[in-house]
């Protein structure tokens, strides 16, 4: 290919000289000289676009890491500003506390989690932070948002799970997911407050007052019967909907996370009739 295109040079050259067909040996040797230039030339243009292309995919990758390293960054500094100690902080064990919502909460969370027609008062809510394992048996800090009703069971309950080894995926606010339920549920985040309805109707979910909080979702995923059929959430979560089959991170009546919530007066969404969530624990308080 870089000879024919050395020979379309030399033919152009030969229209603006005006040289015929028949050329000397000089003039063929001078269109030699050309294909040897031309070649050199696309060689040269092909190594400048291959290290183009090298640099275009390093920036690319650089500019992936930077996006990251900054939603990391965001997310250490909210949680940084989050855990400037309220002074009513209420510390159960090391790494085991709640307290009322500091300014910098609020406004983490005004807008997502907390919308503006939210009719639950900023005093009602605690703020919840816990250690647990996640699925790599990797000890991690977690973040809740629940009802000043239940923070001391919350509280009791994850240092008991936390000391037992008891393995969640992740404990993050909502609003880490502009607080989009499903969103939320797909990544398997266990969270609590979120002022919404319940899904497809217009009342209020309990987790609209913090009183309710999902438990690893994928893994005890949210089942409805719409019209007959049978819908799963989050989506990809099939295989757990059949619970004849104990799959690890399931949560049934021999479960620990099942008693411990249990026993604190919390009720199970997987003993409901016309709907199953095994993700959801709540209490009922009027």
């Amino acid at each position: 290919m870089e000879t024919v295109k050395g020979e379309e040079q030399n033919s152009e050259t030969k229209k603006e000289t005006g040289y015929g067909q028949d050329e000397t040996d000089e003039n063929d040797g001078s269109a030699e000289e050309q294909k040897q230039i031309s070649v050199s030339a696309n060689q040269s243009d092909l190594n400048s676009n291959t290290g183009i292309r090298e640099n275009e995919n390093i920036v690319s990758e650089q500019s992936q890491e930077v996006q990251d390293n900054r939603s990391e960054a965001n997310r250490e500094e909210h949680f940084a500003l989050t855990h400037i100690p309220a002074q009513d902080r209420v510390v159960y064990q090391e790494g085991f506390y709640y307290e009322s919502l500091t300014d910098a909460l609020k406004e983490r969370i005004n807008g997502l989690s907390y919308k503006a027609d939210c009719t639950v008062p900023y005093e009602e809510l605690r703020y919840v932070a816990v250690k647990f394992y996640d699925f790599d048996n990797t000890e991690q800090i977690g973040e809740i948002v629940c009802n000043k009703m239940i923070a001391q069971d919350l509280i009791e309950i994850f240092y008991e799970l936390y000391q037992n080894q008891y393995q969640i995926d992740k404990i993050r606010l909502v609003d880490e997911y502009d607080a989009d339920d499903d969103r939320s549920c797909a990544d398997n985040n266990t969270s609590c407050f979120n002022y919404r309805t319940v899904p497809g109707k217009t009342k209020l979910s309990n987790h609209a007052r913090g009183l309710a909080i999902d438990i690893n979702p994928f893994q005890n995923p949210y089942i409805t019967y719409p019209d007959g059929q049978v819908h799963i959430s989050p989506k990809g979560s099939e295989a757990y909907a059949e619970r004849s089959v104990k799959l690890p991170h399931m949560i049934h009546e021999e479960d620990l996370c099942y008693q411990l919530f249990t026993k604190h007066g919390f009720e199970w969404g997987g003993h409901w009739k016309s709907v199953k969530d095994y993700q959801h624990f709540e209490k009922n308080l009027q």
